[in-house]
């Protein structure tokens, strides 16, 4: 895959070359709304352009590669707190306990019971009812 860029970079940088010796000879001058350039050969101006241009890209990427390294290192930590967390062994769930109204003969005391906590039965989306076959 390098080479490859670097076979593109050639050509073009090749195209633009030949381009720009070719226009040498001929001269052009540029104006910007009020400003106007000295006259100068068509070839410089398309040399000028493709290395401003080159110059622009290149001060993008790089801006795009901080703030991706700053993502990246964020990210890092983050999965070396949720590495950690996971790590430590999970804690048993406590289960609430509830005191029952003496049921038995009189005078004997609550009976502690157990509850389980139950989630709600949520239907499947699609599923009106149970299968028939």
């Amino acid at each position: 895959m390098f080479y490859l860029v670097l076979v593109m970079i050639v050509l073009a940088g090749g195209v633009i070359t030949l381009v720009a010796v070719q226009n040498l000879s001929n001269t052009t001058q540029l104006e910007v709304l009020i400003w106007q350039a000295p006259a100068l050969p068509a070839g410089l101006l398309i040399l000028g352009a493709f290395i401003l241009g080159a110059l622009l890209l290149y001060l993008s990427s790089v801006g795009s590669a901080i703030s991706d390294r700053k993502q990246i290192r964020k990210l890092s930590q983050r999965v070396k707190e949720l590495e950690q967390k996971q790590a430590q062994p999970p804690q048993p769930p406590q289960a609430p306990s509830a005191m029952m109204p003496p049921q038995g003969p009189a005078g004997s005391g609550p009976t502690p019971i157990q509850m389980q906590p139950t989630a709600p039965i949520m239907q499947m989306p699609g599923m009106s009812g149970p299968l028939k076959s």
